[in-house]
């Protein structure tokens, strides 16, 4: 009597510890794939400059993205690559050389939004910030090169148009504390 009773009881011990690695091993299943779908670093998002061009871009949340011009004018020069530059308050994209970061300010605009998620993601975030219709981090000051791309904001590609020149020179004038100048589009 004594072993069947000891049997039975086995038997409930070998059932409770099925259910409960079955009960675990869900639980385990269920916790990976909530961090693969969860904590998915990458997003595929579109980008549109000041100039009117889209990129597809896949960014980390980190703020690293990789770019693909999908529609709009193309530099017809070397600087065939693209770059995301946060070189102050401003998010911009700049045409580059394959391999290299923007020679000057004048290669890069601004990106422009409706919302935060027209905007690439920084510091760990979802999404960047858009205000006033362009992709900022407010955290930073307004420096140079950003007064620079909004000054150039809306004049084509490039830089060597006498009227991009001149709004080149007044953009890089923005004085300290760095303030855009008037007749460029303002942050």
């Amino acid at each position: 009597m004594l072993v069947g009773v000891m049997a039975a009881q086995s038997s409930q011990s070998a059932a409770l510890l099925g259910r409960a690695s079955l009960f675990a091993f869900i639980g385990l299943a269920l916790a990976g794939l909530s961090t693969v779908t969860g904590c998915k670093s990458g997003r595929e998002r579109e980008l549109t400059d000041s100039e009117g061009r889209r990129f597809s871009a896949k960014c980390e949340r980190s703020g690293d993205c990789t770019l693909s011009q999908v529609a709009g004018n193309k530099r017809s020069d070397d600087k065939s690559a693209l770059a995301l530059t946060r070189t102050g308050r401003l998010v911009g994209i700049c045409d580059v050389v394959p391999g290299h970061g923007p020679d000057t300010p004048a290669d890069c605009r601004p990106l422009v939004c409706l919302r935060d998620s027209d905007c690439p993601p920084a510091h760990g975030l979802k999404d960047g910030q858009c205000l006033n219709a362009l992709c900022t981090d407010p955290a930073q000051a307004l420096v140079p090169p950003d007064s620079v791309m909004l000054c150039l904001a809306g004049s084509g590609l490039g830089h060597d148009l006498a009227h991009q020149v001149e709004r080149y020179a007044l953009g890089l004038n923005c004085g300290t504390p760095c303030r855009v100048p008037a007749p460029c589009r303002q942050p």
